[in-house]
This record gives structure tokens, C-alpha cells and sequence, in this order.
């Protein structure tokens, strides 16, 4: 170890002025001795000697000091000892991954070194066999020539018959005992059990926590992993098979835990890490013996070859089950090439054993390209064998490797030729892809999400976007073949799908704010145009991926806003919440007068489809053209048949209140709906010509609600005032100039009366509405029902009750006048009609029927009785004129009305009459 040499400041004395300490021999001639007039000084040199002694130091550097140097002298040595120690720590950070990489080499060499003892010990062994068989061979021969040669290959053969029977039934009671391992470990010829360990705890890599108990079956090829499971506190354990893998894809490594008691070995099978602990030394030295006798025995599984004809004997090109071909046909006719081929080829697989072992990739490939060379076109089917089981668990290692995540380009590169040399093309191409998708979830798992999405999304989208850049430069650079390219599109899309499944998972799924949406997109979109440096513009893809969202998120957005103007409809109390002015519209001022009064409702149903289009300005685009419209359309339409229903459910709601419900129900077509539809257009740049069209599809709603108040209110001012359904029209009294019409009709005037002062203190068009409410009373009188009972039987009227009825009508229509439309003026005929025809006809057959009254009698009887009430009456309000008593006189002079006002003034009786 270094240790800095740099001078530490000390002080003579308090007098003399600090000065720095030098080497070794400052301050005196090497005899350790001071002057009185000088501090000593720390000698690390002499500190650092491997024959230093402390205490000859100590006096003689300090033999002549007094009691304050010693004081200084103490301090300067903790001075150094401090700063050797913090060189030492920097030392050790700058060397840790060194003793981290040389120690894990230590690990692997010890695994190979026990490999390798064991192989020279099955080697040692077969050897030793087939000197003994050698030996039996002669004597046989000797002995009774012929017939132990042929005993011996029958011998042979049922030894092999034997030994696979005994293999089958060994993975027979795998599959008993294990439940569901027959299909982990299906039946393969030659795989047999080496061994199994039992209990042992598999514990979590990251936190050493026991995860569960597991037995471990080593197989010839394959490891076998069964849970131990129990269904109850007094049931007997079952193994259940959980996970296996093949030896050539596995590392395994004894890891050293002294601060542990337990003992521990590491499995990794490509890129997963499992961590087993066992309860002693012994346990976990079985089975890495186990796992060791394995694979000595997968590199060359084959069965051994029939044995030579006696003319021929087992020599030292004989190889061992381990990985050698088999020497010798039995025939005996190969040629001295063929024996020299064969012995090459036996000593190259040995060597790429060796590399194999050892993990030499480069060199290993290496070698396996000789040996194709060297066995040709047409080599042997066992030496073929034999050398694509070597490479395939070459290759099969190289894939491991490759299938790393996050590992550098060299490396990935180097796997990747290497396994081009192989010719393992297609594998690599689908490892270096799976990699690359390990890659990039390892780093999005390593992002942290605290609550806000935007910079999740942000950071999301890079680890995305710029490992699926890196990956199509380093595809393009390490596959040059273009069949090869659509491995990459399909690759690229699903790596598109699973950030979309994310990004709808934290984004969509979370109900976000369109504004956080349209960052987040943004962010994506940003990241996504990086792509366009490799070549692949992905754009439209987000748009697939993400236009079913969006327009959901629309939907969404839709409903909410829908069930919060619900609810204010439900909760609003129908009074004048506001009143807006019409300066800035024209087409409102002309409807409204210069302010249009509006409820509660009607302003959150502006505010809400603001806020509406002020989030979706995030999102805007021409795709989602349709579906922004059609949520507009049935947010407005959708309060709307909310009023509607309100107005028709409204039973115990005043005037005031259903006057200011029509009022706002045209202030949403007038006033909303030009709004929205101005404030759309700024949102996408253009006119949103299926707004602007609502306004006039939607110009005839308000009077459909006129229409159903005129209909509502018509049915219960005629039952409170003039019943026509219930009215008794039999009863029989002498007609005289005294009669005047009912009291009935004058209290349905009235009532009118008092709807037409409320419409006077709204924006609403009076006479329409008045005359729509008298319309509905006569719908009321003509309808076929009120004119038969139940049972078929006609409605009857009496002389005095017929002209009770016409005398009525033409009092309502006298004083209504111009409020009386032409289809009114012909219903009212059609009523006094059918009831004179009801009383001609049965009075008629008895010839009982009198003579009706003229025309001039009625408008004398309307005369009289308007002006026993006052000219005021009924008083409609303003904006209506009214005939005055003159007029009336006049006409009752004369006797009859002008054509021109026959249409809303004259009586139907009087007309059948002329």
C-alpha cells in the first residue's frame, strides 16, 4: 500500500512560526536525536519498514523533547494515521469491482478445477474397465473361441435394453411422486435421475428471505425443481413440480456467506437468479457433486458403441462416454485416413470441452468451425452427433450470455458473431430482441413513481423510446440480413403495445386532466420523433394506439359533466339566478331585449361547457373532430330534455317559475349554443358547422315547451273554472233577453288574465302562448270523448242548454279577439255544431224542437254583459287592442260583424244560421 509522503504542518512553539515536516532525516543526521530548539518529525518511511520498532523509534525521537513537543509530535502521528487510513478507503473503492470480478473468477475456476477431477475420475475409470474387459476378452478366446464373442454382444445388448428400461422407470416414479412433472420432465431417450436433494430452502436473492421448501431432482440434462406443499396442519407434505431447466442453460455457483450460517448456492438460468440455502456443508456439496456428474454426462450422452469384432481390440482411440466418438465400426475395413480423421476429431472435441468449461467462446467456436472442416461434406452420423451436441450447448451457453440484460454493445456484438458463426442466426436474432425487451423493463422498473405523472410519463418515454433507437442502429449493425428486418417491425410494435398498456394504465386508467393527457402525449410524441433518426416513424402508430383512449377519455368526461348539470337541474329552484346582457348579440337581443334573464342551471350549463372546450384545446385534433361534437351535442340536448321533463313533472311549480324555465330553455338555444359554437371554432382553427346547425335544429324546442305549458295549464284552468267534460247542458229554463253567460266563463277569462300579466314580465311571445292556452280548451271540448258516454250513449243537450254553450263560446271569442287563431275560430263552430245537431236530433222525432236565436241576440247578450264588467275586462296585459263599447254598440246596431273579422270575432251559431 501507498502512503502519502506530503509534509504535515507542526509548530516549534508557541513563539517560533509553523513550519513542514520533511523526510526521514530532517531535524538530525539519522540518529533519531532533536535539537532543543526543533520539533521531530513523523518519518513514515521509517514508519512503514517491515523490522520497525516501536519503542526504539519513540526514544530516539523523542529523547531530548519536552513535555508540549510530545504533545505535537502525538498529534502529527494521528494526523498520519488518519490520512493513511483514508487513502486506504479510497484504495479499496478504486479496487472493489477488481476484487469483485477476481473473486468470482476464483468461484468459477473452483467449479471448473472439481469438474475437472471428476472427469479424469470417469476417464481413470472407463479405462480401467476396458482393461479388464480386455483381459476377459483373451482368455474367452483362449478358452472357447467363438462362442464368448458372441455371448459378449448379446451380453451387451441386453445390458443396454436393460439400462433403458431402468431409465424409464426411474422418470415413472418422477412423474408418481412429483405431481406435474411429467410435464416439465417429458420422457427423452437416455435421461435418467443422477440424484436428488431434499429440503432445501429457496430464498429471495434481494432480501434472503425463505420463500418456500423445495427438493431439487438432478437429471442427466435437465434440473428438476418440486415445492413442498402441505393442505393442512396434520397432511403429509406433497412435492409439486415448479420449475426446470436444462444444464446448459444454467450457472451454478457456491456463494460464500460468512456473516450466514446458512450454506448457499446461486442458479442462473439466462436472466433469472435463484438462491437456495441448505442446512449444512454436506447437503449442498451433494448436490453440486450431482450437478457436476451431470454434466460430465450431457456433453456426450450417447449410449456406448457395440463392441468390436475379436480381430479388433479396444485401443487408446477408444473414447469414453464423455464426449468422444465412438472408434471402430466392428467391420473392420476403415482405412488408416479414416483412423487418423477420427483420432483428430476425438482430441479437437476434448479441446473444445476444455473450452467450453473454461467458457473460451471465441476460441470454442473456433474449434468447432475445424471440426466441420475437418469431417467434410459426408462425415460420419455418430462424429455428426457428436458435434452438434457440442455446438448446440455452445451455442445454448452464447445465447445465455446474450440474453443478459443491460449488457454493453461489445459484448452483445461479440455473442452475437459468435453465434453467426455457429449458424444459429435466427436464435440469436430472437435472444438479442428478448434482451433487449428484458433491458428495457429493467429500466422502467427503476423508475419511481411519487405522484406525478407528467415527469413519469417523461421519463418513461425516453427509457422507451431511446432503448428502441439504440436497438434498431444496433440491429441494422449486427444483422445485415433483410429477411431478417420484419423481426425487428414486430418488435418494435410490440415493444409500442406494452409503453401503451403503461402509459394507459397510469394516464387513461387514473382519469387525468385532458391537460396532463396532452403533456403526456407531447412528452411521448417528442420521443418518439428521436425514432426518425433510425428510420422509423411511429406516429401513426400512437395514433392507433391511443385514439380509442382519447375518445373514451371524451366520453368520460361527457358523463361527468352530464350528471353534474343532472344534479343542478334537480337542485334548481327555477328563480333568476342572473341576468346577461345581449349588447354583443344581436340575433339575442332581438329575442330577449337588451338582458336575457337566465336560472341557475342554464349558467352552469355555459360554465360547464366552457371549462369543456378549454380541455379540449389540450387535445384538439381533426380525429377527434366527431366524437367533440357529438359529446357538445349531447350535453346541450341532454339538459334540455331535463327541462322538459322538469316543466311536465312540475306540478306544484308557480308561473313564475315555468315562465323562467321556457326563458332559459330558449336562452340555451339562442345564447349557449352560439357561445359554444364561437368558442369550438377558435378551438379548431375552422367553423364547427354541426354546432351552428344546432341552433337551428334546435329553433323549434323552445315552442314544443310552450306547447306542453299551454297543454298543461289549459287542462287545469278548465277543470277549476269551465268544465267542459263534466258540464250538465240539460237542464231546461225559458231562454230571454236576460240571459248573459256563465259564471264559469268569466272565471276562465280571468284565469287567463293572470297568465297574461305573468307573460308580461318575460322576454316570452305572449299572444302566441295565450293563444296556444285557448287553442288547448277547445282541443279539450272537440275531443270525441267528451261527446258520448261510456257506453255509447250520445251527450245530451237542452233548448236552454244549447244556447247556454253557443252563448259562452261566443263571449270567449268576443273578448279574446285577435288572440283567437283561425284553427281556434274553427273548432269553436265544430263545438257549437255538433251540440246543435245533438239537440235537433233528439228533440226533433218528438217535434218538440224550438227556434234557435239569431246573431244579433248573441252579440246583444256579449254587449251587455261586457259592459256590466268594464272595458278592462279580462285585462291581457299590454300589447293587445280591444274593442272598444263603441265598436261593440255599433256592431250590435247594425246587426251583423265585418267579413274581415269573421275569422276571430263572429259566433258559429250565427254563421249556420246565415
Amino acid at each position: 500500500m501507498d502512503y502519502s509522503t506530503r509534509g504535515m504542518t507542526m509548530r516549534r512553539d508557541r513563539q517560533m512560526p509553523a513550519r513542514g515536516y520533511v523526510g526521514e532525516h530532517a531535524g538530525h543526521s539519522g540518529s533519531g536525536q532533536t535539537s532543543s530548539n526543533e520539533l521531530p518529525s513523523v518519518s513514515l518511511s521509517r514508519l512503514t519498514k517491515s523490522d520497525f520498532q516501536a519503542s526504539e523509534y519513540l526514544k530516539e525521537t523523542l529523547k531530548t523533547v519536552p513535555e508540549h513537543g510530545i504533545r505535537q509530535f502525538r498529534k502529527s502521528l494521528e494526523d498520519a494515521r488518519k490520512s493513511a487510513s483514508k487513502n486506504l478507503q479510497r484504495n479499496v473503492y478504486k479496487n472493489y469491482e477488481s476484487f469483485v470480478f477476481i473473486s468470482k473468477e476464483i468461484s468459477s475456476m473452483e467449479r471448473d478445477m472439481q469438474m475437472l477431477r471428476e472427469l479424469l475420475h470417469s476417464i481413470n475409470q472407463v479405462g480401467d474397465d476396458l482393461m479388464d474387459e480386455e483381459v476377459q476378452e483373451v482368455d474367452a478366446e483362449e478358452g472357447m473361441p467363438g462362442t464368448t464373442r458372441v455371448g459378449r454382444r448379446r451380453t451387451m445388448r441386453m445390458s443396454m435394453a436393460n439400462q433403458a428400461d431402468l431409465f424409464k422407470d426411474q422418470l415413472t416414479r418422477i412423474w408418481r411422486s412429483i405431481r406435474d412433472a411429467q410435464r416439465l420432465v417429458p420422457f427423452a431417450p437416455g435421461r435418467h435421475v443422477v440424484g436428488d436433494v431434499r429440503n432445501i430452502s429457496e430464498l429471495s436473492p434481494s432480501t434472503m428471505q425463505t420463500r418456500q421448501r423445495v427438493d431439487i431432482v438432478v437429471l442427466n440434462d435437465m434440473l428438476l425443481i418440486a415445492v413442498r406443499t402441505k393442505r393442512g396442519p396434520h397432511a403429509q407434505p406433497a412435492l409439486v413440480a415448479d420449475r426446470s431447466f436444462f444444464l446448459a442453460d444454467v450457472s451454478v455457483a457456491d456463494v460464500s456467506e460468512p456473516s450466514r450460517s446458512a450454506y448457499l448456492v446461486r442458479i442462473v438460468n439466462r436472466a433469472e437468479t435463484f438462491l437456495f440455502g441448505f442446512r449444512n456443508s454436506d447437503a449442498k456439496n451433494e448436490l453440486l457433486m450431482l450437478i457436476s456428474h451431470a454434466r460430465s454426462g450431457f456433453f456426450g450422452s450417447e449410449m456406448p458403441p457395440p463392441l468390436p469384432d475379436g480381430n479388433q481390440r479396444l485401443g487408446s482411440s477408444s473414447a469414453p462416454v464423455h464426449g468422444r466418438l465412438a472408434a471402430g465400426s466392428g467391420n473392420g475395413d476403415e482405412d488408416e485416413d479414416a483412423d487418423g480423421v477420427r483420432a483428430r476429431t476425438d482430441e479437437m472435441i476434448d479441446v473444445l470441452d476444455v473450452r467450453i468449461a473454461r467458457r473460451e467462446f471465441e476460441q470454442a467456436t473456433a474449434v468447432v468451425q475445424e471440426l466441420n472442416a475437418v469431417l467434410g461434406d459426408k462425415p460420419p452420423a455418430s462424429a455428426r452427433r457428436a458435434v452438434d451436441l457440442h455446438t448446440s450447448g455452445l451455442a445454448r451457453l452464447i445465447l445465455a450470455d446474450l440474453l443478459i440484460p443491460c449488457s454493453p454493445r461489445a459484448q452483445v456484438s461479440a455473442n452475437i458473431q459468435l453465434l453467426h458463426r455457429l449458424g444459429w442466426d435466427k436464435e440469436a436474432k430472437e435472444a438479442f430482441l428478448a434482451s433487449r425487451s428484458a433491458t428495457i423493463k429493467n429500466r422502467t422498473r427503476q423508475l419511481k413513481l411519487e405522484g406525478n405523472t407528467r415527469l413519469y410519463i417523461r421519463e418513461l418515454a425516453i427509457v422507451y423510446f431511446r432503448l428502441i433507437r439504440n436497438t434498431c442502429e444496433w440491429y441494422s449493425s449486427f444483422f445485415a440480413d433483410p429477411t431478417l428486418v420484419s423481426a425487428l417491425i414486430a418488435w418494435v410494435r410490440q415493444e409500442m403495445a406494452e409503453y401503451a398498456v403503461i402509459f394507459r394504465r397510469h394516464v387513461f386508467h387514473e382519469m387525468q386532466k385532458f391537460q396532463v393527457i396532452a403533456s403526456c402525449l407531447s412528452h411521448t410524441l417528442a420521443e418518439v420523433d428521436i425514432l426518425g433518426h433510425a428510420g422509423l416513424d411511429l406516429k401513426f402508430m400512437l395514433d392507433q394506439e391511443f385514439f380509442p383512449d382519447l375518445t373514451t377519455s371524451i366520453r368520460s368526461y361527457e358523463a361527468r359533466c352530464l350528471a353534474l348539470l343532472s344534479k343542478a337541474v334537480a337542485e334548481d329552484s327555477l328563480a333568476v339566478a342572473s341576468k346577461i346582457s345581449t349588447a354583443s348579440s344581436e340575433n339575442a337581443a332581438r329575442i330577449f331585449g337588451p338582458q336575457i334573464p337566465i336560472i341557475a342551471s342554464v349558467s352552469k350549463l355555459d360554465e360547464v361547457l366552457t371549462e369543456f372546450g378549454n380541455e379540449l384545446r389540450h387535445i384538439v385534433r381533426d380525429s377527434l373532430y366527431g366524437q367533440v361534437v357529438a359529446s357538445v351535442l349531447a350535453i346541450i340536448e341532454g339538459v334540455l330534455k331535463q327541462f322538459l321533463g322538469v316543466l311536465r313533472k312540475g306540478h306544484s311549480a308557480t308561473y313564475a317559475q315555468e315562465l323562467a324555465l321556457l326563458v332559459s330553455t330558449q336562452a340555451v338555444v339562442s345564447w349557449v349554443i352560439p357561445r359554444s359554437a364561437t368558442h369550438l371554432d377558435r378551438i379548431f382553427g375552422r367553423t364547427v358547422s354541426d354546432i351552428h346547425n344546432l341552433e337551428q335544429r334546435l329553433e323549434a324546442f323552445p315552442g314544443s315547451l310552450q306547447d306542453v305549458f299551454c297543454q298543461k295549464h289549459a287542462v287545469a284552468i278548465a277543470k277549476s273554472t269551465f268544465d267542459f267534460v263534466t258540464a250538465d247542458f240539460t237542464l231546461e229554463n225559458t231562454v230571454s233577453d236576460k240571459m248573459k253567460p256563465s259564471q264559469q266563463i268569466e272565471q276562465l277569462l280571468l284565469a287567463l288574465g293572470k297568465v297574461a300579466r305573468e307573460l308580461d314580465n318575460w322576454p316570452l311571445p305572449k299572444r302566441n302562448i295565450l293563444s296556444g292556452l285557448i287553442d288547448c280548451l277547445f282541443v279539450q271540448m272537440i275531443d270525441s270523448r267528451n261527446w258520448e258516454s261510456a257506453s255509447g250513449e250520445k251527450r245530451q243537450f237542452s233548448h236552454y242548454g244549447v244556447h247556454c254553450l253557443v252563448l259562452d263560446i261566443h263571449f270567449l271569442l268576443r273578448v279574446c279577439g285577435s288572440l283567437v287563431s283561425k284553427s281556434t275560430n274553427n273548432m269553436a263552430n265544430r263545438v257549437c255544431e255538433k251540440a246543435l245537431r245533438l239537440y235537433f236530433a233528439s228533440n226533433h222525432k218528438g217535434g218538440e224542437a224550438k227556434e234557435m236565436m239569431n246573431k244579433s241576440w248573441y252579440d246583444a247578450r256579449v254587449l251587455d254583459t261586457m259592459q256590466a264588467l268594464g272595458f278592462g275586462f279580462p285585462d291581457f296585459g299590454r300589447g293587445f287592442e280591444h274593442r272598444s263599447l263603441q265598436s261593440f254598440e255599433s256592431l250590435a246596431a247594425a246587426g251583423s260583424v265585418p267579413s274581415s273579422k269573421r275569422n276571430t270575432v263572429s259566433s258559429p251559431l250565427a254563421e249556420s244560421q246565415e
